[in-house]
């Protein structure tokens, strides 16, 4: 028989014990850093109908999204690429929240594709969401959540990047862009095509002075986040009252990140990640030594949960634990361990019972060579039974 038919599918793999009780371990550590906060777990399904899987923002998951037909209904399913959007619909159509409610969650997702760049097909997501309001305030909370986060997993040299898709936005509906001419700039600032953004922009005519110089300067505001913001309300105060907020709140969340946690931001304005699904401020915490490494990413997604049917502004952050696994560092199982023998002695039984009631480990054996040496073992001693180290 072949044995390369049992190799699972390229970007999907197994993980084997001490794999999986590693990321157990920080599964566990990172839930219960978001429950302290006050979020509270939800569970979506791992599949369901694409109407509502690929409904809203969703839509730009299509591609990602593994279908197959439910032979109970004959409707197409869908297995989750992103459980963000799930979240959404549960907030919409289940919870219904007169208020703020915080929410956090954990799950598998499959990618259709396999993006080596991106890690596995099949990441173990982890995230945040915080709904009900739309301040700056509750972005601060998100970003002090996730670094929370970064911080548990005890990676160096942590470094956050922030920017603010609402710029780039309020700058298009000024100058009236139609879609083509949207989809280019997105296109091309996501590139970071500098010499070709220069020729896109000088094709663009009938734009007013304080917008070409808007639009002029956008790739400049980029770097050292408290110089940037000086550098962007010399350029952009007063274009619209929308874009003087966004650069308000944004000097907000990096004096606070440096008068808190001593964090200084790097701001890149013309960042357009998530741009379909962002609305406002968006994040990202790094690792830097030798090769950077990404551990979380968010941002302000108000118009999600509207595509549901109730729209709840909401901010959030998530991160993929499978990715960051051979990043972190290795977590020795801090249970004790006892060995003991298969019997029918119902004293066994009952002290096997107390020492895991207790929280300590009972291996059963079936005979002397099953012990490691140096090991803990049961023994019976006039009618008990006591722990005895070889």
């Amino acid at each position: 028989m072949q044995q390369d038919i049992w190799f699972t599918p390229e970007g999907i793999e197994d993980l084997l014990p001490q794999q999986a009780e590693k990321l157990e371990y920080y599964r566990q550590g990172l839930l219960n850093e978001l429950k302290l906060s006050g979020y509270l777990q939800v569970l979506p399904p791992i599949a369901e109908f694409t109407d509502s899987l690929l409904t809203g923002t969703g839509r730009k998951l299509a591609l990602d999204t593994c279908r197959f037909t439910d032979y109970e209904t004959g409707r197409m399913m869908g297995v989750r690429a992103d459980m963000t959007p799930q979240v959404a619909r549960i907030v919409s159509n289940r919870i219904k929240p007169a208020g703020l409610l915080r929410l956090c969650y954990v799950g598998e997702v499959l990618k259709s594709r396999n993006n080596k760049a991106k890690g596995s097909r099949s990441p173990i997501q982890l995230g945040a969401e915080l709904f009900g309001h739309k301040g700056v305030e509750s972005d601060i909370e998100i970003i002090d959540l996730m670094l929370g986060c970064a911080r548990y997993l005890a990676l160096p040299n942590l470094k956050i990047s922030l920017g603010h898709v609402g710029i780039v936005q309020e700058l298009m509906a000024q100058a009236a862009f139609d879609q083509a001419q949207q989809d280019d700039l997105v296109d091309i600032l996501k590139r970071k095509a500098m010499p070709e953004y220069q020729a896109w922009l000088s094709r663009q005519v009938g734009l007013s002075e304080k917008l070409y110089t808007a639009f002029s300067i956008l790739p400049e505001l980029c770097g050292d986040a408290e110089k940037v913001i000086d550098l962007a309300k010399q350029a952009l105060s007063g274009v619209t009252a929308e874009i003087d907020s966004a650069l308000a709140d944004v000097e907000t969340l990096v004096q606070y990140l440096i008068h808190t946690q001593q964090l200084a931001s790097h701001l890149d304005l013309s960042d357009l990640r998530g741009f379909q699904y962002h609305t406002g401020v968006i994040f990202a915490c790094y690792s830097v030594g030798e090769t950077p490494v990404l551990l979380a990413k968010g941002g302000r997604y108000d118009e999600v949960c509207a595509a549901f049917g109730e729209a709840h502004p909401a901010t959030g952050f998530s991160l993929d634990l499978r990715n960051l696994l051979d990043h972190l560092p290795e977590r020795a199982s801090t249970l004790t361990c006892v060995y003991a023998p298969i019997s029918q002695n119902p004293a066994l039984y009952a002290k096997i019972t107390s020492l895991r009631t207790d929280g300590i480990q009972v291996v059963r054996c079936y005979g002397s060579e099953d012990i490691p040496p140096g090991s803990a073992k049961l023994v019976e001693q006039n009618g008990d039974w006591i722990i005895q180290t070889n």
